[in-house]
């Protein structure tokens, strides 16, 4: 107990002693940061008084030799007239004129004033001009442009027009820069123009055309670019196309640039018209892919099916995959493209999925949902560049049909004969597999239709063998027959068969209940017109007994005991 007590008291001298040494760090850091903005509020004080004792010096300076200026002149003033009239001219002098006078101070205030407002108002004058580079050439003064990119791309424009020269000379295309001030009678000059004062500037022969770019390189220049537009646009005009199409235009940008050009590089129109308007064909190899027809690879190559069939005879007996074909491809100088608009069905692939169901016996797999492919619509838009298809774009799609899961059942009916590979007449049951072999075990030890007319299938069991329902269904009757059939359950299916399970020890399945194949429903045994312990099995269609071994099926089962004792 003392003990107890003496760590108690230990505890709380500690606990007191931390807190202490906790405040007393607390006290030590207020007074520490106090001292320190103590001694930077005293520093600033200093920096103060300091600024404003320098401020002030030249004023006080004047104050004292004011005074002392006062003070001689009531000096002077008692010794006489003149002695007083000179010290007044000595205190204005000094008042105005001296080294600390009006004058000197204002000053020494007003220059700097006047310096910053006069660099701004340079400043503002500069910045209000505008600016230019002057461009020499061959010693000629060509213009003012904006910037040294504008003389670079004048100089990529004259090389382009001076490619038709044929002259074994170059051309020199070097210029001198200088920074101007534009005046207001001056003004900038573009690229074009520059590149037409260029051309002006060197000794080529020179004329006045219409310069024709294709995708911004010059290809030659013509007098007179409407005639050349004219074929062009009755080219897109009479173009042959299938279907309904949009947007058709030549799939290089063609532009006309007025300015000078070398007379060697004006073509003659009609010249111009072929080249723009021609298309070249070449002879290539074309491998086979999987799904190729003549009519797919025809319209892959916008070839004719007579030409195409002239090139490869053999092709009209079919085409195989890897088959080298003969075909024509077509190169246009300008390609023309155009678009159309398609609605294209697809098919969706369907999903497959894998469920556990007692309707099939254990090893046992089935479809029990087919598949089915979906189907969707969709708005598309393809490209053609000179009738083949470049590229495609989905506008909008819309399922039509869903696809359906295909589900495949994997069988879990476990219930199976002793012996399955000797269970009937020296042989597995070969049946349909509609219904599950009802017994847990058991072997067939009467047949249907025997010596006595029998209506079912006994299967020999230990007594209190568990009995299974052969299928999913409804029980009809449960519980004692009077007609021979000891304890008997009855179960209706929803196809119009009927199963019966008879001489049970105990019926455990109820009247009126619904019980899935596999599902627990009596317990093997002797009741009623039996001479042993079995389970006597019928199958019936509209009330017609058939044979039940038309409808088991031990096969699978057999493989899966063999398995399990391997």
């Amino acid at each position: 107990m003392k003990f107890l007590i003496g760590l108690a008291v230990r505890a709380g001298l500690c606990t007191f002693k931390f807190i202490a040494a906790i405040l007393l760090a607390a006290v030590k850091t207020v007074k520490f940061i106090a001292g320190e903005l103590e001694e930077i509020l005293r520093l600033g004080v200093k920096v103060f008084l300091w600024i404003l004792r320098e401020l002030t010096e030249s004023f006080r300076t004047r104050v004292r030799v004011s005074n002392e200026l006062s003070r001689n002149i009531r000096k002077a003033k008692k010794s006489g007239k003149k002695e007083y009239f000179k010290a007044i001219i000595n205190f204005a002098g000094s008042f105005f004129c001296g080294e600390n006078g009006v004058f000197y101070s204002a000053f020494n205030y007003i220059l700097p004033i006047v310096s910053a407002a006069f660099m701004i108002g340079v400043i503002m004058y500069g910045s209000g001009l505008e600016y230019g580079l002057a461009v020499e050439y061959n010693g000629r003064q060509l213009g003012i442009i904006t910037a040294e990119a504008d003389f670079e791309t004048a100089q990529r424009d004259v090389m382009q027009r001076i490619s038709y020269n044929e002259g074994e000379e170059n051309i020199d295309l070097s210029a001198k820069f200088s920074l101007r001030i534009i005046s207001e009678n001056e003004q900038l000059v573009t690229a074009g123009q520059l590149a037409d004062k260029m051309l002006e500037a060197s000794d080529e022969e020179l004329t006045k055309a219409y310069g024709i770019y294709i995708d911004g390189n010059f290809i030659g220049a013509v007098r007179d670019k409407d005639e050349v537009q004219a074929a062009l646009d009755e080219k897109l005009l009479n173009y042959e196309t299938d279907g309904v199409v949009k947007n058709i235009s030549y799939v290089n940008k063609i532009e006309y640039t007025e300015g000078i050009y070398l007379l060697s590089s004006v073509k003659d129109q009609q010249e111009t018209i072929d080249m723009l308007t021609s298309t070249k064909e070449r002879r290539r190899v074309y491998v086979a892919a999987e799904g190729d027809t003549p009519v797919s690879v025809v319209q892959k190559y916008g070839m004719r099916l007579d030409e195409f069939n002239e090139l490869n005879p053999k092709a009209e007996k079919g085409i195989k995959k890897g088959q080298m074909l003969n075909v024509i491809e077509r190169e246009s100088y300008l390609p023309i493209q155009y678009v159309r608009e398609m609605e294209s069905l697809t098919f969706l692939d369907y999903e497959t999925i894998e469920v556990e169901t007692s309707t099939l016996n254990v090893g046992v797999r089935s479809v029990l949902v087919k598949g089915e492919r979906g189907e969707k619509v969709s708005n598309i838009e393809i490209t053609y560049v000179d009738g083949i298809e470049s590229s495609r774009q989905v506008l909008d799609s819309v399922i039509t049909k869903n696809p359906v899961v295909e589900t495949i059942g994997v069988g879990t009916y476990s219930a199976m004969p002793d012996y399955p590979d000797t269970v009937y007449l020296g042989g597995p049951l070969m049946g349909s597999g509609q219904f599950g072999w009802p017994v847990a075990g058991g072997w067939i030890s009467d047949t249907f239709i025997s010596d006595r007319n029998h209506k079912g299938l006994d299967i020999a069991a230990p007594e209190s063998t568990e009995i299974y329902a052969a299928a999913d269904g409804l029980v009809v009757s449960a519980g004692w027959n009077s007609g021979g059939y000891g304890n008997v359950v009855m179960i209706e299916h929803p196809d119009g068969y009927a199963t019966v399970y008879a001489h049970m020890i105990y019926v455990y399945a109820v009247e009126g209940q619904y019980v899935s194949k596999g599902q627990l429903i009596g317990f093997v045994g002797t009741t009623g017109n039996s001479t042993g312990n079995h389970c006597h099995f019928e199958v019936r269609y509209q009330g017609v007994c058939l044979d039940p071994t038309a409808f088991l099926n031990t096969v699978n089962a057999a493989a899966v005991k063999k398995e399990d004792e391997e």
